[in-house]
C-alpha cells in the first residue's frame, strides 16, 4: 500500500477519487490531469493492485471509487 502511494501523482488521483461522491470516470482523470491515458492505466493497475481503489467497468470507459476497507486500514495505519 505504501508503495503505491509513493508516486505524487498517484496521491493526487487518489485525493480526487476520495473525494467524490461517484465513481470518476478515467475519462474525468485524463482530462484533469492532462496525462495521457496509458499513464492513467499504469498508475491505476498500482493503487488497485494495492486495493486502494476499486474499478468498474462500463461499456468501453473504467469508473473508480475508492474502496472503503482498504481506506480505513490506511487510515488506521497513518494514525
Amino acid at each position: 500500500m505504501a508503495k503505491a502511494l509513493g508516486d505524487p501523482l498517484r496521491l493526487r488521483i487518489l485525493d480526487v477519487v476520495r473525494r467524490s461522491e461517484e465513481p470518476v470516470c478515467q475519462c474525468e482523470l485524463i482530462a484533469l490531469f492532462d496525462i495521457r491515458q496509458s499513464l492513467l492505466s499504469h498508475h491505476m493497475k498500482r493503487l488497485v493492485d494495492a486495493r486502494l481503489i476499486d474499478v468498474e467497468r462500463r461499456h468501453k470507459w473504467a469508473y473508480y471509487s475508492v474502496s472503503t476497507d482498504a481506506f480505513q486500514e490506511l487510515t488506521s495505519w497513518l494514525s
